[in-house]
């Protein structure tokens, strides 16, 4: 047995020293322009090798500036695969007769240029096949006679194929999208052969905190030559705390834009033939949307498959989880024509409207700034058609609605509100909007609602409603006009709304406001203007009220209001001032705000006197008295709500003059009702009518009937002027 084990040794000693001579005088640059020459034609593409080194154990040698080009049908430029170092594990027993057959590819830090044409071909999809126009670079040194002959006719195989930290470009010539460039790539392929399935494992390495990785790790092949996109696919894509930030920018996809978060998740795909399906999960934490933070994660557990040959997606189920609130989506999506059409389900039980709210601010689209709203919502919607304009059917319930905030008088609330869809028609039940002591009746119909010219008809009702009331229920709506008033009192509403419009956006609805309005208000704040300032100024007779406050205390505001086409008329309103009594008659625009006012200001006797009294002289351009010793101030009053301009009134000077009507100060507007009426009546019904923009809409595409539900219930934020 000694001597078993002394030959033994003696052999493996034998062995180790044949080795080393042959490691010590093999020089494998010798085989330089075969082993080029051999992944040429097994690639199909010319290949530029640089220096080369052997080592044995593990069988392999490095290869530095390595250069694989592209299929010259591509006409481009770069190469295919550039890389600094390439490790070429060969096989050992062929390498011992000095032949060389690759086994395995490392390569460290390449840069791969992956090209889609115009006709859906990519330019590795011509890898392995034999080609004339890749012949071998010529040799640099001679080879040995002994060289043998390699065959153009193998394909191209590969045990093993590493890229670490690779980068990768792409560009799609189909889809006409520009270049991307994908950094930090990992890439293991195992058993890569012509008609044979293989193994991958892909990562990419976001930069950023927190270790952030897209991975995918599955079973593919055999792989289809001519479409690879088709080539079948099972696997798993992981996705670990990901930032959609460093997404965005690794993806270069601009919808993502305004999006941000970290999301986790495991998606298990599916692929073959060009169907694929999906099934997974994923969860979105610190979710901020156009730069404000959502509050709450967003969770998402998903069945879907796609079709890709016939755009067709098909949604098996989608449940959606915000915050708490589960929304459940399936259906399917047909991309084939356009405009996509759409056959989607969504069925909710308790969604928190204040979530949804949180969402729907976090995009741009909000009832009111500062509102908090809470309640919830039952929906039960399928949306069929075009996925811009699609009918809906279903219903949707809200229960226990309320809008509350810092900037409101008092809270507005809703019980319960109904509405039934169907594809010519979108309906409310009858329903009480009420804050405070304040009820509003309210009910509306849109109809033909997918059309150009959908029609609304929609009744508002509010028997003595409170001032406070209906204040907080215009903020709560976003009407922003009434912001600057504050006050008690009373207001018998009766409005409806009829006929064609645009959207059911509060300007819109505006337009085809019809009815009456009676108020009775007293110990109203408006911030707009100092109107007794404004009017004393135009008298000359600054001295009665010089310093501008800012706004205006009114002691009492009554009159009736008459609204047609969307524009507000009145010709007995009256205001009671810290300066006199007030008569107001004209029209305002309830879509713009814009004022178009005459005004008439009878100052009490004490302010006449101290004004001059019947020694009017010094300002008899812009101001009368009357026989009672009143100043009279009549005004021209433009603009808008928000920022009114006050002006001498000189027709309506001249016409008082001509006739001698003069207001006092108990009916500031009786004694010059007939120059008003006239006014009214004649050219300036004509100027009334002029701004009614109900008169001539401008055309403009007919929104979905998504954005119309929308237009109910709240409005698209705009930039709040400075």
């Amino acid at each position: 047995m000694r001597k078993v084990g002394i030959v033994i040794g003696i052999i493996i000693i034998v062995i180790v020293v044949a080795i080393g001579i042959f490691a010590s005088t093999f020089d494998i640059n010798r085989y330089h322009a075969q082993i080029q020459s051999e992944l040429a034609n097994q690639l199909g593409r010319n290949v530029s090798l640089g220096q080369m080194h052997l080592n044995l154990f593990p069988p392999r040698f490095e290869v530095y500036n390595v250069s694989i080009a592209d299929d010259p049908k591509f006409n481009t430029t770069r190469p295919f695969v550039q890389t600094q170092e390439l490790d070429v594990a060969v096989k050992l027993l062929p390498l011992l007769h000095k032949s060389v057959e690759i086994d395995s590819l490392y390569l460290q830090r390449p840069a791969v240029e992956l090209i889609k044409n115009s006709r859906g071909t990519w330019n590795f999809a011509s890898l392995g096949k034999s080609s004339s126009n890749a012949p071998a670079a010529e040799p640099s040194n001679p080879a040995p006679p002994e060289q043998p002959k390699s065959s153009s006719q193998e394909q191209f195989s590969l045990s093993k194929l590493v890229i670490q930290d690779g980068q990768v470009a792409a560009t799609d010539e189909q889809a006409k999208q520009p270049r991307s460039v994908y950094d930090h790539i990992d890439v293991t392929l195992r058993d890569f052969a012509p008609n044979q399935p293989f193994t991958i494992d892909a990562a990419a390495h976001l930069p950023g905190p927190n270790n952030q990785l897209i991975s995918l790790a599955g079973k593919g092949g055999p792989v289809r030559q001519d479409q690879p996109a088709a080539t079948p696919f099972h696997g798993t894509l992981n996705l670990q705390r990901v930032q959609i930030s460093d997404a965005r920018q690794f993806l270069k996809s601009p919808a993502l834009e305004k999006l941000d978060g970290s999301i986790s998740g495991q998606t298990k795909i599916s692929s073959d033939g060009g169907k694929l399906a999906a099934e997974g999960g994923l969860n979105i934490d610190n979710v901020r949307m156009n730069g404000h933070d959502l509050g709450y994660p967003i969770s998402l557990q998903y069945n879907a498959a796609d079709d890709v040959p016939a755009d067709l997606l098909t949604i098996h189920s989608a449940n959606i989880k915000l915050g708490t609130t589960p929304i459940a989506i399936n259906g399917t999506v047909n991309s084939k024509s356009t405009p996509a059409q759409i056959d989607l389900s969504a069925k909710a039980n308790g969604v928190s409207v204040a979530e949804a709210a949180k969402l729907a601010a976090t995009a741009g689209v909000a009832l009111t700034p500062g509102a908090d709203v809470t309640g919830t919502v039952d929906l039960n919607v399928q949306a069929r058609g075009a996925v811009d304009n699609p009918s809906l059917n279903g219903n949707i319930g809200a229960h226990n609605i309320a809008v509350s905030g810092k900037d409101f008088p008092q809270p507005v609330q809703i019980n319960s509100v109904a509405l039934s869809l169907s594809p010519t028609e979108i309906h409310s039940n009858p329903f009480n909007v009420t804050s405070g002591g304040t009820m509003m009746n309210v009910q509306f119909a849109l109809r033909q609602y997918l059309s150009k010219s959908p029609t609304v008809d929609a009744t508002l009702r509010a028997p003595d409603a409170q001032l406070p009331g209906l204040l907080a229920m215009a903020k709560a709506y976003g009407v922003s006009s009434m912001d600057k008033v504050s006050g008690a009192g009373t207001l018998n509403l009766d409005l409806h709304a009829s006929g064609p419009v645009r959207s059911v956006s509060s300007a819109d609805l505006a337009r085809s406001l019809n009815g009456t309005a009676a108020l009775n208000f007293h110990d109203v704040h408006y911030s707009g203007a100092d109107i007794s300032h404004e009017l004393t100024s135009i008298a000359g007779a600054l001295g009665l009220h010089e310093s501008n406050q800012g706004g205006t205390t009114i002691n009492k505001l009554t009159g009736n209001i008459a609204v047609k086409n969307g524009i507000a008329q009145t010709n007995n309103m009256q205001a009671l001032l810290d300066i006199g009594n007030v008569g107001i008659a004209g029209t305002a625009n309830l879509v713009d705000q814009a004022l178009n006012l005459r005004v008439t200001a009878v100052l009490s006797k004490e302010l006449s006197q101290q004004a001059g009294g019947t020694s009017i002289g010094g300002y008899a351009k812009t101001a009368l008295d009357n026989s009672q010793g009143e100043l009279v101030i009549p005004a021209t009053v433009t603009g808008t709500f928000d920022h009114p301009k006050f002006a001498p009134d000189i027709q309506q000077l001249a016409q008082m003059k001509l006739k001698g009507l003069m207001p006092d100060f108990n009916n500031p507007t009786a004694a010059a009702s007939s120059i008003l009426g006239k006014f009214f009546n004649g050219q300036g019904a004509n100027g009334a009518q002029s701004q009614n923009p109900a008169a001539s809409p401008t055309p403009s595409a007919s929104p979905n009937p998504l954005q119309q539900l929308q237009g109910l219930f709240g409005k698209k934020k705009q930039p709040q002027s400075k």
